[in-house]
């Protein structure tokens, strides 16, 4: 026997408009509702029990439920990323938003324009999405506790921060912990610091070619360097690329990494 939503997809117009039908299959697969009669799509009840079973029926609502706050709300709190399909009049609700990118946190683009973005709802995009940076005003760019949460899941969001906090050791350094390469974009000052390049060149080996002359000439650094990516060794200056110790190191490092993986 079909179910209720599939005689709703099958039937004529008679099923489509059918309230009881309508209702039992939207409760049943809430996107049964794109099927439904447009005066149907307009009831707030049937929308409802629509989204509750999946918030992305709102897209088939009518455009009039498409503005209503309270049916929008419930869509964006069960799945942040339905707030697209509300009205645009609503994406400049500072609440709705925030529940929206607290769930996915690259929809701080909806905002309607920057003045809505404050400190609370950019942290919020940033620390369930650390790539939400891109859509944020260049002054939470620049906020030091923004960026440290931006980068702590997503390094290469360094590249967009502010050349201030490009110059913060604080900020660097959670950018390299899992993604020692993107120290290329910290500042030159930064990419000549010792203990900084030592954690990058740890992390990826690679990190060596954005190191400053000095390191990429420092015997210890490239040895960490070949160490953790053999291939680095091509990144070394002064001679050392070629010197034979450290030639021995990258094969030795080659067999390692070939029999356990790292």
């Amino acid at each position: 026997m079909d179910s209720p939503w599939e005689l709703l997809r099958d039937g004529g117009d008679a099923e489509r408009k059918d309230r009881g039908l309508v209702l039992r299959a939207v409760q049943d697969e809430g996107i049964a509702l794109q099927f439904a009669a447009p005066e149907l799509q307009d009831d707030r009840e049937v929308v409802l029990a629509a989204i509750e079973q999946d918030a992305d029926a709102l897209q088939y609502a009518s455009e009039d439920l498409k503005k209503c706050r309270e049916v929008v709300a419930a869509a964006v709190a069960r799945e942040g990323a339905t707030l697209r399909f509300a009205d645009e009049s609503l994406w400049s609700d500072r609440d709705l938003l925030l529940a929206a990118v607290t769930r996915d946190g690259r929809l701080l683009r909806l905002a309607p324009n920057l003045e809505l973005q404050d400190q609370a709802l950019v942290l919020a995009a940033v620390r369930q999405d650390g790539d939400a940076l891109q859509f944020a005003s260049e002054e939470w760019r620049g906020d030091k506790e923004v960026v440290l949460a931006s980068v702590a899941s997503s390094g290469e969001t360094l590249q967009i921060a502010s050349q201030e906090l490009q110059d913060d050791a604080d900020v660097v350094r959670a950018a390299i912990r899992f993604d020692g390469q993107v120290l290329k974009f910290a500042s030159p000052r930064l990419r000549g610091d010792r203990e900084l390049v030592m954690q990058a060149v740890k992390q990826h080996g690679c990190a060596l070619e954005f190191a400053s002359e000095e390191l990429r000439g420092d015997h210890n650094v490239v040895w960490q360097a070949v160490n953790r990516t053999p291939r680095s060794l091509k990144f070394a200056l002064g001679g050392l690329a070629e010197d034979q110790e450290l030639e021995e190191l990258a094969r030795d490092a080659r067999c390692r990494i070939q029999e356990t993986g790292r």
